[in-house]
């Protein structure tokens, strides 16, 4: 039986089928049909790509949107955010870590006022504090804080104490209001670990001068 090319009929199936085939497009039609169908499938595509680029770049930096950040920018025309890490472990044979610190910001000093310390904590295990001396809060753009790790366990029992936090502050400059500045004394004298306001454990009456990192930590 003769094989029948699709794109290439005998006279045949030409002179059997002339208006049927006539109706149909020519191979060179479909091919340069494909041709336009793949050019424009690989334009969709670019487009998608480029599109989920996009969102890829900008998702993070909205996802990332911090509500404290937030609410004070709702309040104040700019906030500009400092931070210091803090990541200790003391073993059982360890000496215990306490240590009090005020930060040092270089080389150019925030041009805002200090409106806010927040401590957010990575990780917290066994015996350990942080945040402000009792009874005490920022003062005059001052902030000085403690933390403290206390060793635990035995040569028979050797577990430890650790502790990771992020210390974080806020400056802000342009409120936006003759009471912006209230937001400020109401977060920071919240009686939480995280304004600070509920430290245990030993203190040091000894400052030590450390520089603080400009922006968010690695993760924000």
């Amino acid at each position: 039986m003769p094989r029948i090319s699709l794109c290439y009929p005998g006279r045949a199936e030409l002179s059997q089928g002339l208006q049927a085939t006539a109706a149909l497009p020519t191979c060179q039609a479909k091919r340069r049909f494909g041709v336009l169908k793949g050019q424009e499938m690989g334009k969709s595509i670019s487009r998608a790509l480029a599109f989920l680029a996009v969102a890829a770049t900008a998702g993070p930096a909205l996802a990332a949107q911090d509500a404290d950040e937030a609410a004070l920018l709702q309040n104040f025309n700019k906030v500009d955010v400092w931070h210091f890490p803090v990541d200790t472990t003391v073993r059982y044979n360890n000496q215990d870590a306490i240590v009090t610190r005020e930060l040092v910001f270089q080389p150019e000093p925030p041009k805002g006022e200090l409106c806010y310390v927040r401590f957010d904590l990575v990780k917290g295990e066994g015996d350990y504090g942080y945040g402000f001396k009792p009874g005490t809060k920022p003062q005059d753009g001052r902030a000085v804080w403690g933390t403290n790790v206390l060793k635990r366990g035995d040569i028979l029992n050797q577990w430890y104490s650790a502790l990771k936090l992020n210390v974080v502050y806020f400056f802000v400059e342009g409120p936006k209001s003759a009471t912006a500045k209230e937001i400020c004394a109401q977060k920071q004298s919240a009686p939480t670990p995280e304004a600070g306001n509920a430290y245990k454990g030993p203190w040091s009456d000894l400052v030590t001068k450390a520089k603080a990192i400009h922006g968010w930590p690695a993760q924000k």
